[in-house]
């Protein structure tokens, strides 16, 4: 530890400052900043809070440290001091404006993975977005995120024994639509932003797999549908919030005893 903090305070030529800590250290921390950033989306990163602001924070906080370490070699140059600032400034936001709007065009699913949320979370997250109990007597069977450009969605899916119990305490906070359910379609019109506000997961599409591309490469992700999901079901909806971008949604199959919970938002 003593080595390495000798090796960074060290005093150095301004040369030597620039190639060492303007471009060698931008290049390992662009580096490590891009396999962080793509180790996120299939690991348990993905699970720590607030990780990939933190990820974006590193930038400022190792542009105005350089910054400081470079200021004893222009005691007698202070306005190559304010030169290199609005330099690394510069970088700094074009990288930001970089990855904002990369971030913008990358697609994303993934399902019944531990680090998405786990079984545990799920009674917690449909009780927030729905302000209902979940059953004590609930099967959990499906949990996916899907991510499209700005938005996202998260779809939990259980089954329920006793769903008369569930379905008359739902009747009780939230009016339902009864009609056919014939996923992606309901009555007749496609779930979605005129039915819905919501972004969809990609069931009953006759493929098991499908392309997304979560950061830098195209990759294909594999599709488990629900059982007793598609096809014609009778089936109730109900729309619990929709605003501009945002949308929440249940759906409830009496005959299969499913229950299916969109929560959709952005950024």
């Amino acid at each position: 530890m003593k080595k390495i903090k000798a090796f960074i305070f060290k005093e150095r030529r301004l040369a030597s400052l620039i190639w060492l800590w303007g471009l060698l250290g931008t290049v390992i921390l662009f580096v490590l900043s891009v396999l962080l950033d793509y180790l996120e989306t299939f690991t348990p990163l993905s699970r720590i809070p607030y990780f990939s602001g933190a990820l974006v924070l590193l930038i400022p906080i190792y542009y105005f440290f350089t910054l400081y370490l470079s200021s004893r070699a222009y005691t007698s140059k202070p306005f190559l001091k304010s030169l290199q600032f609005i330099g690394q400034m510069a970088v700094l936001i074009l990288f930001v404006g970089f990855w904002f709007v990369y971030a913008l065009n990358t697609t994303n699913y993934q399902e019944n993975k531990p680090f998405l949320f786990l079984e545990e979370d799920a009674p917690s997250i449909f009780t927030e977005k729905t302000k209902l109990a979940y059953p004590s007597d609930a099967e959990l069977i499906h949990t996916s995120l899907r991510k499209w450009r700005a938005n996202q969605s998260k779809n939990i899916v259980f089954r329920v024994n006793d769903l008369d119990s569930f379905r008359r305490t739902a009747l009780e906070k939230y009016e339902f639509t009864s009609s056919v359910m014939n996923f992606p379609n309901f009555g007749g019109r496609r779930f979605g932003e005129r039915n819905g506000n919501v972004l969809l997961p990609p069931f009953c599409m006759g493929t098991k797999f499908v392309d997304v591309k979560p950061r830098y490469f195209t990759i294909t992700r594999e599709v488990t549908e629900p059982e007793n999901f598609c096809g014609e079901r009778d089936a109730l909806f109900t729309q619990i919030r929709r605003e501009s971008e945002i949308g929440i949604i249940m759906v409830i199959l009496p005959q299969e005893k499913l229950v299916w919970l969109n929560s959709t938002s952005w950024f």
